[in-house]
């Protein structure tokens, strides 16, 4: 199979937030299922499974590619004997399917984070995430009147600044937007009615792996007390760590403890922390 460089753009990219990235990784699975040159069903489930695995080790942080890729690769590989054009048309719909689904998780997710947001409230984040911008693009679409404190969220070599990226992206909304640097992050808490952050996984007891510098701003709001919110869909639920198999934290990434974390906003609706391990239950069978 020759989708090394697909899996290497799924890889590699630094802009697009976690959701965007599950998507772009069915993509490539769809590509395969549209293209390769398998001569039989069970030629083309063996090749499917290989790729999604290679596919699957790309962000180890990222659960939503975790949990998408292993959908799809368990409901094809468990189809009964059919023959491969059959095969092959219903791993393209379901693929489409499972990214529609995910387009309209991140979409009520943000209708439900919309919620906690009142005209001029000022509010603190961090990173980039999709769904933070689907949240804020929302209650601007609502006619609400806010501002967003970002921090500049940048990496050690100081290649990118994931903070900047969003702020970018919220101001082409006609959001007000100030990105402060990340050392002045205990001086811009105090001035926020609340934080509201993304989330590239959820651990099932109730914690969020995040982009950095996640957890500093964290515990700058546990100690100013205002509520902390992690706004994300449930696909992002990290299955694989309820499971016992847990992995490192990768370069960039941080963790935020539940005892630090007042509310996750998913597409479920506004919950404890402590209700992401019954989702996490429900996934396993992927697994």
């Amino acid at each position: 199979m020759q989708f090394s460089d697909k899996i290497r753009e799924v890889e590699f990219d630094r802009t697009s937030g976690a959701s965007q990235l599950a998507r772009k990784a069915l993509n490539v699975l769809r590509l395969f299922a549209q293209n390769s040159q398998n001569k039989t069903s069970r030629e083309f489930k063996e090749d499917f499974k290989i790729l999604g695995e290679r596919l699957f080790e790309v962000k180890l942080n990222m659960a939503s590619i975790q949990n998408l890729v292993a959908q799809i690769v368990y409901e094809v590989v468990a189809l009964d004997d059919q023959d491969l054009s059959s095969v092959r048309k219903f791993a393209v719909s379901r693929i489409d399917e499972l990214c529609e689904e995910s387009k309209s998780a991140v979409k009520k997710t943000a209708e439900w984070g919309a919620t906690i947001i009142s005209d001029f409230d000022p509010l603190v984040t961090c990173s980039y995430s999709s769904t933070v911008y689907e949240t804020l693009k929302v209650a601007k679409e609502q006619e609400k009147c806010f501002k967003v404190f970002v921090a500049k969220s940048e990496t050690e070599d100081h290649s990118m600044a994931y903070g900047q990226v969003l702020a970018m992206a919220l101001k082409s909304l006609n959001i007000a937007v100030e990105v402060f640097p990340d050392g002045e992050i205990g001086r811009y808490i105090p001035r926020a009615k609340y934080v509201l952050v993304g989330a590239d996984s959820l651990l099932s007891d109730g914690s969020i792996i995040n982009g950095t510098p996640s957890h500093k701003v964290a515990l700058e709001t546990n100690e100013v007390g205002i509520p902390f919110y992690a706004v994300c869909e449930t696909a992002k639920v990290n299955t694989l760590e309820y499971l016992g198999k847990k992995s490192d934290l990768e370069k960039g990434f941080d963790r935020v403890p539940s005892n630090l974390i007042s509310k996750i906003i998913t597409e479920k609706g506004i919950l404890d922390p402590n209700k992401i391990a019954q989702i996490a239950k429900g996934k396993i069978k992927n697994f």
